[in-house]
């Protein structure tokens, strides 16, 4: 029965692993409004629209960190923790994503310094 278990654990580990390294190839989509980001005269300038940037482009980044963790986590044979970390990490991304998308377009309406 245990042996099941292990197999099926492992079994759903591999497949959020693929799941995560397919977050990160399509994360990679957003480099492109990063890059559109600067488009502005002077907008490399303002450190909210450089903050933002840099978190849209950090997707593939936290995505090949999640992965390491959570196979490092597996070999140290604690399986359900690696697991926690490999969907939290991503996770965390993406709020910080929305959360800064929602601060840059409230707080920057009226141009944001420019």
């Amino acid at each position: 029965m245990s042996d099941h278990r292990a197999r099926l654990s492992l079994f759903w580990l591999i497949l959020a692993s693929v799941a995560v390294a397919a977050f990160g190839f399509v994360s990679m989509g957003l480099w492109v409004p990063t890059v559109m980001v600067f488009d502005a005269p002077g907008a490399t300038d303002n450190k909210a629209t450089v903050a933002l940037a840099i978190i849209l482009a950090g997707g593939p980044v936290v995505s090949v960190a999640a992965l390491i963790v959570c196979w490092v986590r597996v070999a140290q044979m604690k399986r359900s923790s690696g697991l926690k970390w490999m969907l939290a990490l991503p996770a965390l991304w993406l709020i910080a994503v929305f959360i800064g998308s929602t601060a840059l377009a409230v707080l920057c309406e009226n141009g944001c310094g420019a």
